[in-house]
């Protein structure tokens, strides 16, 4: 028993490995409409097909474009998708050096880090895309930048330690703190995932420092997503909270369902956007804004949850259930949502506030 739990949660942790990005999901439940979306202008589609391939740097790893790639080139054969996976700081030094050398570069950006949009302001071409007008208004924070998914915290616990008692809320979570201390888990401050949540949530929410003081000292920080829920299975954790919903969707296929579940954080979920902008000067510019018009189309965005993603348009709903968030917003009410902003301020704000996280922690 002891090795294949080691074994499942060595596949989770691997999936997960860039948790804060994305992954999968393990969907097979979700139909995905695989047609070219009507609304997309001909001329648009005949120049991104001449042009044949659209490249992609994003630090959404494999397993998306795996289950992503197919379903797009069944619309659209002629266009290929070269992804590269980088994350946000190693993004943004990459497209800057060969932008200045004159060298190839991407053609199209997708990532979930604030930092990099902050970071890369001047290199976006600001277009309006064709589903502008059916998106809900987060999903276009700044010109030319749109969200494809909106990916929800959740808190996750080890079923057998927790018994009854499975945390809800993070009030729950805290609950459990001063009996368990260094047995609950979250993301590490210097993970950007994990500073956003934190941090959007100290601006929406009156008691979140209340709430940090009491899980802080028993809280143990880590960078890695599929590292904490490895920890959690085998018990050395009993809980974690703002970890990736895309966990949802991994549990049943890893075999950890049994022993690992999870939850909304009914006192506030965090969401994380994960935004798509064409690059200026783009070698390929129209098969870059149709790979962003389609992942934001109606048929784009079931692709998208059926590959793990969270959809942001309210009219897939009924498709992509779980996956949607509409759906998530059904369930825990709409003033339990917190988007995280694509906001500057929370950059200038991570000297202080770090400060007082190692104050609540005791150091």
């Amino acid at each position: 028993m002891k090795l294949a739990l080691e074994r499942t949660a060595l596949v989770l942790a691997a999936a997960l490995a860039l948790s804060a990005c994305g992954s999968n999901g393990g969907q097979s439940d979700i139909v995905a409409d695989t047609s070219r979306p009507s609304e997309v202008p001909a001329e648009m589609v005949t120049e991104a097909e001449a042009e044949g391939e659209v490249v992609v740097y994003t630090n959404s790893p494999d397993e998306v474009w795996d289950a992503l790639i197919p379903k797009f080139q069944e619309a659209y054969p002629g266009i290929t998708i070269s992804p590269v996976s980088l994350n946000g700081p190693e993004l943004v030094q990459r497209l800057r050096s060969e932008q200045s050398s004159g060298a190839a570069t991407a053609d199209l950006i997708i990532d979930s880090s604030p930092s990099t949009l902050f970071d890369l302001a001047d290199a976006i071409e600001e277009r309006e895309s064709t589903f502008a007008a059916d998106l809900p208004d987060y999903a276009n924070p700044r010109p030319g930048v749109y969200a494809i998914s909106a990916d929800p915290s959740i808190i996750t616990y080890n079923k057998a330690a927790v018994g009854d008692n499975a945390p809800e809320s993070l009030a729950d979570v805290a609950a459990l703190a001063a009996d368990n201390q260094g047995k609950l888990a979250t993301y590490d401050i210097d993970s950007e995932n994990g500073y956003a949540q934190m941090w959007t949530l100290a601006q929406e929410r009156e008691d979140a420092w209340a709430l940090y003081d009491e899980l802080a000292p028993s809280t143990r920080y880590e960078l890695n997503g599929g590292s904490m829920t490895q920890k959690l299975a085998q018990g050395e954790y009993i809980a974690g909270y703002f970890q990736s919903g895309l966990v949802r969707g991994l549990l049943g296929p890893s075999g950890l369902d049994s022993i690992v579940g999870w939850s909304y954080e009914a006192d506030g979920t965090t969401v994380v956007p994960r935004y798509a902008a064409v690059v200026k000067g783009a070698a390929h510019p129209n098969a870059a804004a149709l790979l962003q018009d389609y992942l934001l189309s109606a048929p784009g965005q079931t692709v998208a949850c059926s590959s793990g993603l969270t959809a942001v348009r309210d009219d897939v709903a009924d498709a992509c259930g779980d996956f949607a968030l509409k759906t998530v917003s059904d369930e825990v009410g709409e003033d339990n949502i917190v988007m995280v902003p694509l906001d500057e301020s929370m950059r200038d704000d991570k000297p202080d506030f770090s400060a007082r996280l190692a104050e609540a922690r005791g150091r």
